[in-house]
């Protein structure tokens, strides 16, 4: 890992409108992890409030460790551009014994809240993006080891590699907060003769693994060109890219969006 820059918080900074701009933690084409190291101080009347971007062009998994404080915390993605909290632009969040890791992050412009109560104490806060040369982390062949990408709000992107016997199944789970018109499509970019199908599960009692009546709907065309589209509640859901071919693999780009 590589210490991209270290940086002290600057105030004012305690809002989306006033957030102070880190600029890109990685560089396109960066093949190690690079992290933004940040210090500041906050308390109960005081939040600080950080943007940046993961500047890595390709799906990269990013990790945002809190650390000297009792605090929290919170990822959002401005999702309508207004530089205000709203309704559902949370993504994820996290403390010092429990850092904020998602998988799959473009270099859409993030935003980092960091919070506390009681007194005003130092803190650091590490973000770091590790590029991912090429395919999806494995394994995720089964739904408890799915790749996790936390909430899901505006576009995510990924690309792997399924076929009909080895390595059959790929598995993504994301959570939604609120109700969402959500839109999952499949493609093969190299436009092959394999076929893979896509499926959406909803893991209604949350316990990682598929049970009956947890199907929510498919798209099994003949080729790699599945497309998904639903309004969908508040939950923990999991998407499958799934080979349906024997002993043919097939590169897909999974597309996944909730607005």
């Amino acid at each position: 890992m590589a210490i991209a820059f270290t940086a002290q918080d600057r105030e004012s900074n305690n809002t989306f409108g006033t957030a102070q701009n880190l600029g890109g933690i990685s560089v396109t084409g960066a093949r190690e992890a690079r992290t933004g190291r940040v210090r500041g101080n906050v308390s109960f009347s005081d939040t600080d409030v950080f943007r940046f971007l993961p500047g890595n062009q390709g799906s990269s998994k990013l990790t945002i460790n809190l650390a000297g404080i009792t605090g929290t915390a919170s990822l959002f993605h401005d999702a309508d551009g207004d530089r205000q909290f709203d309704v559902g632009e949370l993504i994820a969040s996290g403390n010092s014994s429990s850092p904020i890791t998602l998988e799959g992050v473009g270099n859409n412009e993030l935003f980092v809240q960091v919070s506390k109560g009681g007194a005003a104490a130092n803190y650091t806060l590490d973000i770091t993006v590790e590029p991912k040369v090429g395919r999806e982390l494995e394994p995720n062949n089964i739904p408890s080891q799915a790749t996790n990408i936390g909430r899901l709000s505006g576009s995510r992107h990924f690309q792997g590699t399924v076929d009909g016997t080895r390595d059959r199944s790929d598995f993504y789970a994301f959570r939604l907060d609120a109700s969402r018109r959500v839109s999952l499509s499949l493609s093969d970019p190299k436009f092959s003769a394999a076929n893979a199908n896509l499926i959406l599960y909803r893991d209604a009692n949350n316990n990682k693994v598929i049970d009956s009546g947890e199907f929510v709907a498919s798209s099994t065309g003949t080729r790699s060109n599945e497309l998904i589209q639903r309004q969908l509640g508040s939950g923990n859901y999991f998407v499958q890219a799934f080979g349906v071919q024997n002993s043919i693999s097939v590169d897909y780009t999974l597309n996944m969006s909730a607005r």
